[in-house]
């Protein structure tokens, strides 16, 4: 027979049920109750520690163990027994999850010796299905203590739907380590899990969750995109934003993804971007309390950060300035520039290319790139023969505005009347010459008709 066929297995949990039918029509519970029932009762252990000896049979009755007898677990033949008695063992019955545990992170292989009655308890064993994640908490203090202060767990009104341990680590006697590729909580496979709620409609609808459709999202960004094709987690994934236990919402100060504190979560990976953007304006205004002022995600949205290279990226990139500078976007729209990224085309000068990206200052920064003392080195980027005069070209003129271009504003004025002028003295000259042109043809064609 062999020893990983079923057929074994079976042999085996059939010779330990009988033997504990044996042992228990030897000694029932009734005779260890006598003793173990007292409640001053103690013994010490091997390292001379007081323990109580008490066994709370009421407490056992309702277990899932309540069936068995104290002999079917501890190897005891004959009473009174000596002590200490030898831990029992459970893998004689529950030989399957036995050795989905020995491969677990809580196996002693695994260097957690994590034994059962961890989880379990000992005389209290209750179905695996009732387990809280309290449990978790035992050994896991801190991880624990965060997730209870994170939105996961705050349970109100009842709610029994939002995340556990279980669900995002697994139910069961096989749980893996999060560095294991086969983890559902491995860099490469937590996007997955997390869409397991972030992706359901219902939850979605119950708890009014922002973005439905994350997952879908993030798989079809940059992050997403690297996980895939490098098969390791090198890019970003939701607990690198978010965190692992103590996930908040973003309305929320504390909260990694709150946007005062997007700069130093993405800054995690991209230290010299949240450097530069930190000494910039929108990284002052940003820190200064003003909630108009963009975060990282301001630029490049949450879960469908693209790479910056393509060409939507970059026309997007100047619709995004837009939605705060929608001013200067419209001003820009009447440039040679503005109207050729507005057909498609990018190799002209967008709002990056002369104010920068993450380092943005304004004109009356020294260190600006559009200030004085920068800007002719700004034009020469695109334009290497440009002179202090091609860098006097205004970009941002307002034809309407008299006070910050006067003389544009009057020149506007005088085309306008111009224009009007000429059209319309024009117009009111054709009309009144379209009818004396009738009446001159019609004369010439009487004086034909005559000859």
């Amino acid at each position: 027979m062999k020893k990983n066929s079923l057929l074994y297995y079976v042999v085996l949990f059939f010779a330990f049920h009988f033997s504990a039918i044996a042992w228990s029509a030897s000694i029932p519970n009734d005779d260890c109750m006598a003793c173990h029932g007292e409640k001053g009762l103690e013994g010490k252990r091997p390292d001379g520690k007081t323990i109580s000896l008490f066994f709370d049979h009421d407490s056992f009755n309702k277990s899932i163990h309540a069936n068995l007898q104290c002999v079917s677990c501890h190897d005891i033949k004959e009473l009174p027994h000596e002590g200490p008695l030898k831990k029992a063992s459970c893998s004689g019955c529950h030989v399957k999850s036995h050795k989905e545990n020995q491969r677990s992170a809580h196996s002693a292989k695994a260097g957690a010796n994590q034994i059962c009655s961890g989880c379990h308890e000992y005389h209290t064993v209750q179905k695996a299905s009732s387990l809280t994640d309290s449990v978790c908490g035992t050994c896991h203090k801190t991880p624990y203590s965060e997730y209870k202060a994170g939105v996961h767990a705050a349970k109100k009104g009842g709610q029994k739907d939002t995340a556990t341990c279980f669900d995002c680590h697994g139910r069961g006697h096989g749980m893996l380590k999060n560095r294991d590729p086969r983890s559902p909580v491995h860099a490469s496979n937590l996007p997955r899990t997390c869409s397991g709620c972030h992706e359901n409609p219902e939850i979605v609808k119950k708890y009014n969750i922002p973005v439905g459709n994350a997952y879908s999202q993030y798989m079809d960004s940059i992050h997403g995109k690297t996980i895939v094709a490098s098969g390791h987690p090198v890019a970003a994934n939701c607990s690198n934003c978010h965190g692992a236990h103590g996930i908040k919402r973003a309305s929320d100060k504390t909260s990694r993804v709150y946007p005062a504190n997007i700069p130093a979560t993405c800054g995690a990976c991209h230290k010299d971007v949240a450097k530069a953007f930190e000494t910039s304006i929108h990284g002052r205004e940003l820190k200064r309390g003003n909630k108009k002022a963009p975060d990282c995600t301001g630029c490049h949205p949450a879960h469908h950060v693209q790479e910056v290279k393509t060409t939507s990226w970059k026309l997007e990139a100047i619709r995004e300035c837009g939605n705060c500078h929608s001013k200067l976007l419209e001003t820009y729209r009447h440039t040679y520039h503005g109207k050729i990224t507005n057909l498609g085309f990018t190799r002209v000068a967008k709002c990056i290319d002369c104010h920068g990206s993450h380092d943005i200052l304004p004109k009356s920064d020294p260190h600006s790139r559009i200030s004085k003392g920068h800007l002719l080195e700004t034009c020469r980027s695109c334009h290497p023969g440009a002179n202090k005069n091609f860098s006097q070209f205004i970009v941002h003129a307002d034809y309407k505005d008299r006070k910050s271009s006067p003389t544009l504003y009057y020149v506007w004025i005088f085309m306008t009347v111009l224009l009007i002028g000429v059209f319309g003295f024009f117009t009111v000259h054709t009309i009144l010459w379209l009818p004396r042109s009738w009446i001159e043809r019609i004369r010439e064609w009487r004086r034909g008709k005559r000859s």
